[in-house]
């Protein structure tokens, strides 16, 4: 509910206080994760990414906000088009991140900009998307993992495997897709 202005004083004014922090506590993980995210939401990827890195390196793997963390980190790497090492992230990460719809789904964003960032791989790719957005939808929604985003385990999902789909070609499975994204965004099917 900020107008313009406001906006700005506001963004300028957090960054400074995060800064501050950061200053009297250089080693604190949530005050980077706070300030990269300040930053990410004002489109400053490449100023947050070390931010975000420093939060994933000293911060607690078992905090609350790891989650959070997780899926900004590897969409900041996407965004900064640094595949290999959001690759290596996403590797690492899921072991702990196996049941989270939003691990996958942002993980398939991920593989679908690498592919659109280097075709020579997309045959090798294209499956590993496929399969993200699948796993998703199998999983479906975790509104109790901190930061999940309604969605990402129905609709959103679906909604990108029926694009998938319709880029392949394979018109029937895309209005397959497209049919039930649209049922779950409406709340017309449940899920088993």
């Amino acid at each position: 509910g900020y107008l313009g202005a406001q906006r700005e004083a506001k963004q300028g004014r957090n960054e400074r206080l995060l800064r501050r922090a950061l200053q009297e506590h250089p080693g604190d993980a949530y005050y980077h994760y706070q300030l990269a995210k300040d930053l990410e939401v004002h489109g400053r990827f490449a100023d947050a990414l070390p931010h975000y890195e420093e939060a994933h390196r000293a911060g607690d793997a078992r905090a609350a906000w790891r989650h959070d963390l997780v899926l900004r980190l590897l969409f900041t790497l996407k965004k900064c088009a640094r595949f290999e090492r959001a690759m290596a992230l996403a590797q690492a990460e899921r072991p702990h991140w196996g049941a989270s719809p939003d691990f996958h789904f942002t993980l398939g964003d991920l593989l679908l900009d690498h592919a659109l960032a280097a075709p020579a791989q997309a045959g090798v790719l294209l499956p590993m998307i496929e399969s993200s957005w699948l796993r998703a939808v199998e999983i479906g929604e975790r509104p109790e993992l901190p930061d999940s985003v309604q969605g990402r385990g129905s609709f959103l999902a679906a909604h990108n495997l029926a694009g998938y789909y319709e880029s392949l070609g394979q018109a029937a499975q895309a209005a397959r897709w497209r049919g039930q994204a649209e049922a779950w965004r409406l709340g017309t099917l449940k899920r088993d």
